[in-house]
């Protein structure tokens, strides 16, 4: 009896401590223990499995298999499990625009979850809308009056009737003199659109960018084919619609753009990202973590982990001038790196953690930045989706984020 519970205290020990590979020698066991240990066994069995798959979750790597359907101990696990991987796949499909993903189980995490999509889709319809407001407006400017009779110096749009035949300017108004005398190239600028206007052979409309005084100025331009004093020509009115453009375009900014980083958001990476899939272009994705900003957080304020996050976005964008930055939410970034391998990819990172770490805001606090990252390249002959992608540069993250902590444990062991 006493070797029997030495025996069985051991394997149970091997169990606990994670030996997988644990063991009994049944015929070392009492007669009457054989069965029990049998039983003790198959427990430890799906203990272990448990435990495996239980580490597995915590990782986040939800492709790992369940334990079969006869570990009964696992039914919790497998349930989470599944709830995980559906509340991934409705994440995705929020990251792709899907407001209408509800979550209801997980409590507290559900209302959460279902009150940020809300707000999500809010504050996409409201500036989809401002957008289309922006448009509406600039369109109605850009489409000036129709010229149907005599043209007078007294219109403030600038005017230009030019021949057909040779190109001569038969009438210029106030407006386009004022806009010359300021520019004396702006007469080539504005007869250089004719080729373009002569190709379409009717009314139309195009938009005319030039540089003013280092600022950009945005021209709508109207044509209209007339016949000028018995000569066949064409009518340029050119209306400024720099200040309806630039709205615009801040607008359509904003859609795309983190608001406090200003990198780009998730919305925009992941359509840029299967935009790239798509059309095989050669690139690396990095997915980068921030490290322990749940600590900066908690002891130093939600507005240095804000500064943290700012900072981080700041150096991942002096990686290259060709890179597509973005924030995926938190303290998670995504890099997509146009024409490099794993390799250049890495070399770089490294890099910009060396900057991040010794970053000037960090002159006299008593806290650290530093960031963990995983590399995925892809070239023209890849055939792996990009939530795929995606994924699996994430679990490269974590592998990165694990081995530099085991090897500051070895340091300090």
């Amino acid at each position: 009896m006493s070797i029997t519970s030495d025996l069985l205290f051991a394997y149970l020990r091997e169990v606990f401590y994670g030996r997988n590979n644990a063991s009994i020698d049944l015929d070392k066991i009492d007669g009457d223990f054989v069965t029990f240990s049998k039983g003790l066994m198959f427990f430890a069995q799906c203990f272990c499995q448990c435990n495996d798959f239980s580490s597995a979750l915590a990782r986040g790597d939800l492709s790992v298999m369940p334990p079969p359907p006869e570990n009964e101990l696992a039914a919790p696990l497998k349930s989470l499990h599944a709830s995980l991987k559906h509340l991934t796949w409705q994440s995705k499909q929020v990251a792709l625009g899907d407001y209408k993903q509800r979550v209801d189980f997980m409590g507290e995490f559900a209302d959460a979850f279902n009150t940020m999509i809300e707000q999500l889709s809010d504050r996409q319809e409201k500036l989809e809308n401002e957008i289309s407001v922006s448009q509406n407006r600039a369109k109605a400017l850009e489409q000036s009056n129709l010229l149907l009779s005599n043209l007078t110096r007294h219109i403030p749009q600038q005017i230009f009737v030019v021949a057909t035949e040779d190109q001569e300017i038969l009438l210029l108004n106030e407006t386009a003199r004022i806009e010359i005398c300021r520019d004396p190239d702006y007469v080539t600028k504005v007869m250089d659109l004719l080729p373009e206007v002569e190709s379409v052979r009717g009314s139309h409309y195009t938009e005319m960018q030039l540089d003013r005084e280092g600022e950009d100025l945005y021209l709508a331009v109207n044509s209209y084919y007339i016949e000028w004093d018995k000569t066949d020509a064409v009518a340029l009115v050119l209306s400024d619609v720099s200040a309806e453009k630039k709205q615009r375009m801040e607008l359509e900014d904003q859609a795309y753009r983190d608001a406090l980083t200003r990198a780009y958001n998730r919305f925009y990476g992941m359509i840029t990202l299967s935009d790239w899939v798509s059309t095989n272009k050669k690139f690396a994705l990095v997915f980068v973590d921030l490290d322990s900003l749940k600590y900066v957080n908690d002891a130093h304020g939600h507005n240095e982990g804000d500064e943290y996050i700012i900072r981080v976005s700041d150096h991942l964008r002096v990686l290259s001038p060709d890179a597509v930055v973005c924030r995926l939410g938190g303290d998670e970034f995504m890099l997509l790196i146009p024409g490099i391998d794993e390799d250049g990819a890495r070399r770089s990172m490294v890099e910009i953690s060396e900057a991040i770490e010794h970053d000037e805001h960090l002159n006299g606090k008593d806290y650290s930045y530093s960031i963990s990252f995983g590399i995925i390249a892809v070239d023209k002959d890849n055939s792996l989706p990009s939530s795929t992608i995606l994924s699996i540069a994430d679990e490269r993250m974590f592998e990165h984020k694990r081995a530099r902590k085991k090897e500051r444990r070895d340091m300090h062991a």
